[in-house]
């Protein structure tokens, strides 16, 4: 492990049992956070956590349901207390599991993505902001997608009215909380090469993405993570309320 940048920083990364969550986690532990690794996943948020510290740094796991408030509030004020601060969220939690359009999306389905992407991300931010208040300082970082700004490609519209609702609550937020001390903002990806992305795209469809992005390829969840740490950082004081679009091109297209 390196130290640099985030020495005696507190950071809890939601949805860090993999993917994007995971890659951002272990970047922050690397340049010297200590790491709540939360995630409902249990085993993985174990796992992450074990292997941060088997490194050299220092995480624990945070299991926790962001779909509850009051789960969502205990888990960030146990965070707090066992670290003695806060002072970085990332909100990686969210995602779809199946690809289907606007006729075809079951009403029932609306709910869970909505939920799993932005009542989450309300919840943490409502559990998270009072205590970086009391500190005078505070970054929130939160995943959104490319499918929020762009209609270039086809994706299910629970999951884009949710990710579009986590662009406008994070200017919310950052209008909110800049007098605090504390920066909001958000880095929309277009695909990323993460095991439910392969588990949800067909060979074929990724052969397409790869070929209609400049850069000729999915993005490593890594590439998304050094976004997000950047934005995470002390030197982005004075960035608050932007999204950070990581996608290879793609939306110059």
């Amino acid at each position: 492990m390196t130290t640099s940048g985030f020495a005696g920083q507190f950071a809890l990364v939601s949805g860090a049992a993999t993917g994007i969550g995971e890659a951002t986690a272990r970047e922050l532990a690397r340049r010297g956070a200590r790491v709540g690794v939360m995630d409902i996943n249990a085993a993985g948020a174990r796992r992450v956590a074990d292997s941060i510290v088997a490194e050299g740094g220092e995480a624990w796991p945070c299991v926790t349901d962001l779909l509850s408030w009051e789960a969502t509030q205990k888990s960030v004020q146990d965070a707090h207390a066992r670290a003695g601060r806060l002072d970085i969220v990332v909100h990686s939690a969210g995602g779809f599991p199946q690809y289907v359009n606007l006729i075809d999306c079951p009403v029932e389905a609306w709910d869970t993505v909505v939920n799993s992407n932005l009542r989450s991300m309300f919840y943490l931010l409502k559990a998270a902001a009072p205590l970086m208040m009391g500190a005078s300082y505070g970054r929130f970082v939160t995943l959104s997608s490319m499918a929020a700004r762009s209609g270039v490609n086809p994706n299910p519209p629970h999951y884009t009215a949710a990710k579009g609702g986590v662009l406008a609550l994070t200017r919310q937020a950052a209008l909110d909380l800049g007098k605090y001390g504390i920066t909001v903002n958000a880095v929309a990806p277009a695909n990323v090469l993460t095991p439910r992305t392969l588990g949800i795209r067909t060979p074929e469809r990724i052969a397409h993405i790869e070929k209609s992005t400049p850069v000729g390829r999915l993005a490593r969840p890594e590439e998304i993570a050094a976004a997000v740490v950047f934005l995470a950082s002390p030197e982005a004081s004075y960035v608050t309320g932007v999204t950070m679009d990581v996608n290879g091109g793609a939306t110059m297209i």
